[in-house]
């Protein structure tokens, strides 16, 4: 209902720190980043929790229940902090955790923390913390039944409208089983920008095509970062025998 008299609301001036109540049994060091538990207590980030912040100050509260004790937490500003990997090229590309003292560029299963706000040295960044959850969106492409040893070549599948970086690719079987794959008839599956290759993925006897109804990553990201207007594209080799049936390629991007 509308309101019919004045009232008074806790204005907060300080908005880079916050106070969040601890889960149980954690003990929490200053700088470690934190996350949210299932049940909405704050703990030392386990992969895929939402971030809340870098902790400003230790807390113990081992042996103690869930919010019998709070912490304090930077939710914005920007922090050194290592990240093996990270170069120039990097700058606004988006970062994830994977504990509470690991970043990686790799998301999936882990808690986006925020962005590259600069780098000062090869795999030093200054990192911008983000607690507003960026949402992960999914490029899907659907790959027809090929036949056997029949190729897809280059093949434009998403235009960025807006400024992306790409996180994650995956390859996702549909209901049939991949047939005559093996060491000399190999399945090539590459994602490519104008910038060179995002992902590429060889399927052969050793590294299996996903069975029916299941997926498999296709590693480590490459010239991720896809300015306004670049446009994605897929190819798919296979050898004279290599036959995956129909598929979907996944790309993930924030």
């Amino acid at each position: 209902m509308a309101l019919t008299a004045n009232r008074n609301v806790d204005h907060y001036v300080d908005q880079e720190l916050r106070t969040l109540a601890l889960a149980d049994n954690v003990y929490v060091f200053r700088g470690a980043l934190l996350g949210l538990s299932p049940t909405g207590y704050a703990r030392p980030l386990v992969a895929g929790d939402r971030f809340v912040g870098l902790a400003y100050e230790e807390t113990d509260n081992i042996g103690g229940a869930a919010g019998d004790l709070s912490v304090r937490v930077y939710t914005r500003g920007d922090f050194e902090l290592p990240l093996p990997g990270a170069t120039f090229p990097d700058i606004g590309r988006p970062v994830f955790a994977s504990a509470d003292d690991t970043l990686t560029f790799a998301a999936a299963g882990n808690s986006c923390v925020g962005i590259v706000q600069d780098v000062l040295d090869a795999g030093e960044i200054i990192l911008r913390l983000d607690t507003t959850q960026r949402p992960v969106k999914t490029i899907t492409y659907e790959v027809a039944d090929l036949s056997a040893g029949q190729d897809v070549a280059a093949r434009a599948i998403h235009s960025f409208g807006v400024e992306g970086w790409i996180v994650a690719a995956r390859v996702v079987n549909e209901s049939t089983a991949a047939a005559g794959i093996d060491a000399s008839n190999t399945c090539v599956v590459q994602l490519a920008t104008g910038a060179g290759v995002v992902a590429t993925k060889t399927f052969d006897n050793t590294t299996p095509f996903p069975a029916a109804n299941a997926s498999t990553s296709m590693g480590t990201i490459s010239n991720a970062h896809a300015p306004a207007g670049t446009v994605l594209t897929l190819a798919v080799t296979n050898g004279s025998t290599a036959n995956p049936g129909p598929f979907h390629v996944c790309v993930d991007y924030v």
